[in-house]
């Protein structure tokens, strides 16, 4: 059993041009009395070349080097060695603060019902740069509980987690690759508290190559499925996905889950979803939209999302857009 209060879990892969200033930000935390888990999975860069010189001059690093099996069961494998109470989530293109760890540790020390515990952020750019615009995650168990029912409400880099609780909830699911930060706070949500502090933890690399961003459409949809089965399991109802490797498709929930119309309903969250992406998404991705609409999936601020389509001067887009809501009123 490890002294330490904390251990600190980072995934890597091909992070070559940023991991050093990562594993430099955790080494100079002012709390510096933890474990550095880093798990190089299958980099066919100089990831796990840079990671392990770091590690040979400081003994909090474990270095694990394994096959690409995705950031699931790289996070799973960390997670399973930890022996810590708290363990720190980290990526291995950001930069957490120095104070970071000290801040959320005294907070974990003052709120014995914590499960999870993040803040606030800086986006930063490919160069480093401070990128314009700032959003707040909220503030407040009550505040954090009320977003997780609709979106993420938790930066998944700045979050600390008390590590009974995580496995409590049963850490991350294989079905919910795209999201699986979201699928496990809505289940930990259900047995723990969980707030982010008013400070900012974290400079946050926001770049096109992220999984976040290249994947969006993917998230949105396994977000749906874990807002679906958050609420079936708040009716005391087992989890409809539980060890499932993959989701079902829509067409087959409504059998799943012996209920007509649940399909309809997870494929208009989707659709609500996506709407702010309108403008930006891929060719095929919007014909896949515009068709859902013309079969009678209602969208609201319908209105809006054709003008935000103009705005971007996409005005194909927005004639499309326009006559698929005309075709599924009609439907």
């Amino acid at each position: 059993m490890s002294a330490s209060r904390l251990s600190v879990v980072m995934p890597m892969y091909n992070a070559a041009r940023f991991v050093e200033a990562a594993i430099d930000s955790i080494l100079a935390q002012t709390m510096g009395d933890f474990i550095f888990y880093i798990v190089d999975d299958g980099s066919t860069d100089l990831s796990g070349d840079i990671a392990a010189r770091k590690a040979a001059t400081d003994r909090r690093i474990r270095l694990i080097r394994q096959s690409n099996q995705g950031i699931v069961a790289s996070m799973n494998r960390m997670l399973g060695l930890v022996e810590t109470p708290f363990v720190a989530r980290m990526d291995a293109d950001d930069i957490s603060l120095p104070d970071r760890f000290a801040l959320q540790l005294a907070h974990f020390d003052r709120t014995p019902t914590l499960g999870a515990l993040g803040g606030q952020y800086v986006e930063i750019d490919n160069g480093g740069r401070r990128r314009s615009g700032h959003f707040r995650q909220p503030v407040g168990c009550d505040d954090v509980r009320a977003e997780l029912e609709l979106r993420p409400a938790v930066a998944n880099p700045t979050v600390m987690f008390r590590t009974d609780a995580l496995r409590k909830a049963g850490l991350y699911r294989p079905a919910f690759g795209y999201c699986e930060d979201y699928d496990l706070f809505l289940r930990l949500s259900e047995i723990a508290d969980i707030d982010n502090l008013p400070d900012t933890l974290l400079l946050y690399r926001r770049s096109p190559e992220q999984m976040s961003v290249a994947n969006n459409a993917q998230q949105t949809e396994q977000a749906a499925y874990a807002r679906l089965a958050h609420l079936v399991r708040k009716t005391g109802a087992a989890d409809p996905f539980r060890d499932m490797a993959r989701l079902p498709p829509l067409a087959d929930l409504d059998a799943l889950l012996k209920k007509p119309g649940i399909g309809r309903m997870v494929e208009t969250d989707i659709i609500a979803a996506r709407r702010y992406a309108v403008a930006s998404m891929a060719d095929s991705e919007f014909v896949d939209y515009c068709k859902r609409l013309a079969s009678g999936v209602r969208l609201e601020a319908a209105t809006r999302t054709v003008v935000r389509c103009l705005v971007n001067r996409r005005v194909d887009r927005a004639f499309r857009l326009a006559s698929s809501l005309v075709a599924g009123v009609f439907f």
